[in-house]
């Protein structure tokens, strides 16, 4: 799936930014995560879109924990044993939650407050654990 021809132009970063959205960045992501472990693919992914950003001109627009955030739920859809073969599409029709690119699925584990943060922007934050009602 590396040689897969949107993974070759982003990785050379001579994709069209007004072409790559939210979709494309899952598209390339699922790409990698077919191919290589875990940290392998969020080690290439994070090099390529920084380089991306960069050549568009908006290097601010790297977002560390959001980048990290998607890849780690995507990783976990994909070995759903219902659809740890399922296409790209498949997967998502099952996981639509991961095409909101505005980061909804992000606020299950992330205060938007924190996730807004210019730390998270710059490093990876673990998500913090939600304490529950003790009344519920």
């Amino acid at each position: 799936m590396l040689d897969d021809p949107l993974v070759q132009r982003f990785e050379a970063a001579t994709v069209d930014p007004a072409a790559f959205h939210h979709r494309e960045h899952l598209y390339v992501a699922f790409c990698y995560l077919r191919a290589l472990p875990l940290e392998e693919a969020l080690a290439r992914f994070v090099k390529h879109v920084r380089k991306f950003a960069e050549r568009a001109g908006a290097p601010q627009k790297y977002h560390a924990t959001v980048t990290w955030a998607y890849l780690v739920l995507l990783h976990e859809a994909m070995h759903d044993s219902k659809f740890a073969h399922a296409s790209f599409d498949e997967l998502l029709a099952a996981y639509p939650a991961l095409l909101d690119s505005q980061g909804g699925i992000l606020f299950d584990y992330y205060d938007k407050l924190e996730l807004a943060s210019d730390a998270a922007r710059r490093h990876f934050v673990l998500p913090r654990v939600r304490r529950r009602d003790s009344t519920t």
